[in-house]
């Protein structure tokens, strides 16, 4: 079974981009993630990708979906709200049951450890965000699955030692979501 979230998230962004274009863009030609930000979609040569910048995508899960949008090289770059990724953590543990697997890898037996420890939604920081979106999408491929495990082991690497300590206690709900997204996209 593979977790429905991706599908929405490209659903509501489709749904706003197709009001505001001549023909309403497919699912597939919204990119989870982007390299430099949560989600990404090349609009129509012509189309003035500054105007749709300024759409409002409303909100999924109860939070606001998109914080800000950049164009860079006539792409749209989008980058979800923390508040949506928190909704998104929320989400996740409330509608997907905790796995019960004998063969599960490093990654998700890491992320069932992190999920003990106490904590809401998703921190602000951009390593668990990316973590979340990628382990999203982490059923389209092997290499997808693989990319999601990487950064579910990386999750704190970026920050000092004595930082991350202080992190675990708030991160229990994220590391649920993660355990879930990746043992539901095996």
């Amino acid at each position: 079974m593979i977790p429905p979230y991706e599908s929405e998230i490209r659903s509501q962004l489709v749904r706003v981009l197709g009001g505001a274009l001549p023909q309403p863009p497919q699912a597939a030609q919204i990119r989870l993630p982007a390299r430099d930000a949560h989600a990404s979609f090349r609009p129509p040569q012509g189309t003035d990708a500054r105007s749709l910048s300024t759409l409002d995508f409303g909100s999924l899960y109860g939070a606001p979906l998109v914080d800000s949008i950049r164009v860079v090289n006539g792409w749209m770059l989008f980058d979800f709200s923390s508040a949506f990724c928190s909704a998104l953590v929320d989400q996740v543990n409330h509608t997907l049951k905790a796995p019960q697997r004998e063969d599960e890898t490093h990654a998700e037996n890491r992320m069932r450890v992190l999920a003990r420890h106490e904590g809401k939604g998703c921190p602000d920081l951009p390593a668990l965000q990316r973590a979340l979106v990628l382990s999203l999408v982490a059923g389209e491929s092997p290499a997808a699955y693989r990319r999601a495990e990487r950064a579910a082991l990386s999750l704190f690497h970026t920050l000092p030692p004595q930082e991350r300590i202080g992190l675990f206690s708030r991160c229990g709900a994220l590391g649920g979501a993660l355990w879930r997204l990746l043992s539901y996209s095996r």
